[in-house]
């Protein structure tokens, strides 16, 4: 009787161990859902003290640079790594652009322009710059947006942004379907949304300008908009990829020439998350 009592003690206590390493990863699941959607109770979105504003100084024969990025305390080091390597890259890039078009306005230069061989000052030079807006930065989440741009030759100069979003306490890249777990048909959202947003504050016309304007020509104008900002709110991720968050909002930035003509700059769509 007393082996038998062992032995099903046994057979319980294995039991009740294989219960919990099946349920484990649930449980984990669900923490990782419960964080998407709020951050640590009575905590600032952004703790200043948990990152730092950084600057490179670099010396170019053909480029001045104001270059800032920020550094996180308390995330892994490779999330780090990866802001820096995409500002060295487009740092480098952008370098090899402007010794490439001050290189060949030398060589192509008519007889009498005079044009240098090397800028003589820094005024003369080229530029490039980055800066960066921190919509969450806490024991949570980090999600930010780094813009980096200037002058590299041509009819104007040129601005990108990209976002980084983070999970602190997983170690983890935040992608866009993360805060649309209970729905598949997110981009389609999205899309939907941004379009009424920016059709309405891209397409409106005043009576004033109605009156002052070539109606082919005001036409032409509206159904050039209108395309723009179909083909650049198409339901997919490439057209939603730069984005932040927080508890109550997600935030879409889009490209220059992604939804109109380099004028309009960059447009941002905000939208409530409930």
């Amino acid at each position: 009787m007393k082996d038998k009592l062992i032995l099903v003690i046994f057979l319980l206590t294995i039991l009740v161990v294989v219960g919990i390493i099946f349920k484990s990863p649930k449980v984990k699941e669900e923490i990782k859902i419960d964080n998407i959607q709020n951050v640590t109770k009575n905590e600032r979105l952004i703790v200043v003290d948990f990152y730092d504003t950084k600057t490179l100084t670099i010396n170019d024969p053909y480029v001045t640079f104001d270059v800032k990025y920020p550094h996180f305390n308390n995330v892994d080091t490779s999330f780090n790594s990866n802001i820096e390597n995409l500002l060295q890259t487009k740092i480098e890039d952008h370098k090899k652009i402007s010794e490439e078009y001050w290189k060949a306005r030398y060589d192509t230069q008519t007889e009498g322009e005079n044009f240098p061989k090397v800028p003589a000052t820094d005024a003369d030079k080229l530029n490039f710059s980055s800066d960066f807006t921190i919509i969450q930065s806490n024991s949570s989440y980090v999600s930010f947006v780094f813009k980096y741009g200037g002058f590299s030759g041509g009819a104007h100069g040129y601005e990108n942004i990209v976002s980084f979003n983070y999970d602190v306490k997983n170690n983890r890249i935040i992608e866009l379907k993360d805060l649309f777990l209970n729905d598949p048909e997110y981009l389609t959202f999205l899309s939907d949304t941004s379009r009424k947003y920016l059709k309405n504050q891209l397409t409106s016309i005043s009576e004033e300008e109605k009156d002052n304007s070539d109606p082919e020509a005001l036409k032409e104008y509206i159904d050039n908009m209108i395309s723009m900002i179909d083909s650049g709110t198409e339901p997919n991720i490439e057209n939603f990829s730069v984005f932040t968050f927080t508890p109550d909002k997600i935030k879409i930035y889009f490209a220059q020439y992604q939804v109109g003509p380099y004028v309009i700059g960059m447009p941002e769509v905000e939208i409530n998350r409930q």
